[in-house]
């Protein structure tokens, strides 16, 4: 596969049950504190949910005036206030002198589950006079947790084939209403009392500014971070599927995302979220593509703090690794891979480059 011009990572802005930002996520990572707790939802055993919520107050003291439109409640609330959130601190990196192209990562799609109209979701982002997009060049990819990183090959059109100075990627998602926990308990899914094959429902949003000049990326001690080609493939073997899972969409998905990569990778961040499932999946990818790794590589497996954040995964876990290549001396490769429940597998390493003095 040939190598494409790199992506530059201008701003990050992020929001999570640990955090009101990339930094307070980041370290409550590092320190491995959970924000898990019991919630006030049960399933039809009568047995409460264990999620990872951000706080209420969050929601209820945002000072930006909302839109409700005709359809409302409180998981559209959170969605939009958690995005407007996070873009926020990803444009308050930079100055922006143009309105940006947005892509946003979308839930995947689900009969019995209404998400967030998309309309809803973009107008109130562009009622925000702090949030420079341009509303003609607003796309969606809704292919849940794989989303954000399938989104940079779009990016690199924009920013590459048309031109454009910065593009913004990212999502924002919540699974804290009944339709939703009713669907994954039914599939048992859930983390549980008595459980040991279920994941933690979070809410989050996480944006990736990115650009095409080094000289506007994000810097910190003459250091900057750059994003190669992603790699994206298809598993036909997948959580909904009635086919054998063999394993080959994520092996797939590295493969291309490790095609021109020099340097060993140091360090995965996964969305594995503790279902068997994905663990399965990941120990397949990593055997296969050993050669591409560091003997001590180590896999990040954050949604253990957070819980599981669908659409907002792949924003969050790229963030989480650019911070910690910008504390981490050693550190200069990462690979970030993200797996829906569906086909999509999308992977993309992450790298730290060192500017001249």
């Amino acid at each position: 596969m040939s190598e494409k011009p790199k992506l530059y990572i201008a701003g990050m802005g992020l929001i999570t049950p640990l955090g009101g930002n990339v930094e307070t996520t980041a370290a409550a990572v590092k320190a491995g504190i959970s924000a898990y707790q019991v919630s006030d939802f049960f399933t039809k055993n009568q047995q409460p949910i264990t999620m990872a919520r951000i706080p209420d107050e969050i929601f209820t003291s945002f000072d930006a005036e909302i839109d409700e439109g005709d359809i409302y409640g409180e998981v559209y609330d959170r969605i939009i206030k958690m995005s407007i959130i996070a873009l926020r601190e990803a444009f308050s990196q930079i100055d922006i002198t143009k309105p940006v192209p947005l892509i946003l990562s979308m839930p995947e799609s689900n009969p019995s589950i209404e998400v967030i109209p998309l309309d809803l979701l973009t107008k109130n982002i562009l009622n925000q006079p702090d949030i420079p997009i341009d509303p003609a060049q607003i796309r969606s990819i809704a292919t849940g947790r794989a989303g954000v990183i399938q989104s940079l090959e779009l990016a690199h059109r924009y920013l590459y084939e048309l031109n454009q100075d910065y593009v913004v990627i990212g999502g924002s998602d919540c699974y804290l209403e009944y339709p939703i926990l009713q669907s994954l308990d039914a599939e048992q899914r859930l983390n549980t009392t008595g459980s040991m094959d279920g994941f933690v429902p979070g809410e989050a949003a996480g944006f990736i500014l990115l650009t095409r000049q080094k000289n506007a990326a994000l810097n910190i001690d003459n250091k900057i971070i750059s994003l190669n080609n992603p790699g994206i493939a298809q598993e036909p073997g997948h959580m909904k599927s009635e086919e054998t899972y063999m394993g080959d969409g994520l092996d797939q998905s590295f493969k291309r995302a490790l095609a021109n990569n020099n340097l060993p990778i140091t360090k995965v961040y996964s969305s594995m979220n503790g279902e068997r499932f994905w663990a399965k999946e990941n120990g397949v990818a990593m055997i296969r593509n050993k050669k591409h790794f560091h003997e001590n590589a180590i896999t990040e497996h954050t949604a253990d703090c957070y819980g599981d954040l669908g659409a907002a995964t792949g924003a969050a876990l790229i963030a989480l690794s650019v911070s910690q290549l910008f504390s981490a001396a050693p550190e200069y490769n990462h690979l970030v891979y993200t797996s829906s429940d569906n086909e999509w597998r999308s992977s993309v390493v992450v790298n730290k480059i060192n500017l001249p003095n």
